[in-house]
């Protein structure tokens, strides 16, 4: 079994992925990993949630399985994604099950998409669209793509190692918005419901204000809904409440202020508007585990390996 679960429903993040797939997979520190073949297998029946980012090409076989409850079937030529937090379960591959796979942790993903604010509506889609049939070009393609970045994580020397890995990651992005864009504007009038539109502007309004806004009641007053209802809104649409929205999009870009800059934790503190540095290392620690002394430390450390 890939992955080892108890009796009760088990995030599975990217650590558990990399301990079992090390040795045989294309790696990034603790943030990406590239599987070449995945192979026909059954999967553990207990439902688990995932805590990365996936990406699954299928080339041969067929997998069934239950994605938050819905059931599903990705066969020959499909693409799977699934943005995290989702639940799967009774999971089973065809013997002659055959993908390429990446994993991302839910950090280096979010690291690459923060302030992309026009993406949205393509992860909306793939909210709902979970497994996306592709034409043979359209095939051919991301195979294209998962040599490109499979190629650059086996060049483990240079004084840039991580930077074009982040930038490849960025352009896949994109080229996989493009991919998805036709798709997209035939969905618009569905994806631009009441909740939807909510969801959207909640985003928006996050990512101009999170430096300096860190309340759900803050955004509701703006949105002139009660922070119970956006919550909830938000829940439904994307898995998240609008509280952990928020904090995601401030970790976010704590993280990438410790890992990026030369900025000391005190002018962290001032550019994300916290009263002191004491108030950003507890609740970066809260959330984290670990203080952003810590966590910057251990990030240099990371590149240097």
């Amino acid at each position: 079994m890939p992955f080892s679960l108890d009796s009760s429903l088990r995030t599975v993040n990217f650590d558990n992925a990399l301990v079992t797939y090390q040795d045989h997979a294309f790696t990034m520190g603790t943030d990406l990993l590239i599987l070449d073949d995945v192979t026909g297998e059954k999967l553990e029946t207990m439902p688990m949630q995932l805590g990365f980012l996936l990406l699954c090409f299928c080339t041969e076989g067929e997998a069934t399985f239950s994605l938050s409850g819905k059931q599903r079937i990705l066969h020959q030529g499909e693409l799977l994604i699934s943005l995290g937090e989702q639940v799967f379960s009774d999971a089973i591959m065809s013997d002659d099950f055959h993908a390429t796979v990446v994993l991302m942790s839910r950090s280096y993903a979010q690291d690459c998409i923060v302030g992309l604010n026009y993406m949205w509506p393509y992860l909306l889609y793939v909210m709902q669209h979970p497994i996306i049939s592709l034409s043979d070009e359209e095939q051919s393609w991301i195979m294209d793509c998962y040599g490109i970045l499979r190629r650059r994580l086996l060049k483990k020397s240079g004084r840039y190692l991580r930077e074009p890995i982040v930038a490849l990651t960025r352009a896949f992005y994109f080229e996989i918005c493009n991919l998805l864009d036709d798709r997209v504007q035939q969905e618009l009038p569905i994806i631009q419901n009441r909740s939807y539109a909510i969801f959207d502007k909640f985003i928006r309004l996050v990512s101009q204000n999170f430096k300096k806004e860190r309340s759900v009641e803050w955004y509701s007053n703006e949105m002139c809904l009660t922070p119970k209802h956006l919550s909830e809104v938000m829940k439904a649409v994307s898995g998240k409440t609008a509280g952990q929205w928020i904090t995601s999009m401030v970790m976010t870009e704590i993280k990438t202020l410790l890992q990026n800059t030369s900025l000391s934790i005190k002018e962290i503190a001032q550019e994300m508007n916290f009263p002191n540095q004491s108030f950003l290392g507890k609740y970066f620690k809260n959330i984290e585990g670990i203080s952003p002394t810590e966590f910057r430390k251990g990030s240099l450390d990371g590149e240097e390996e």
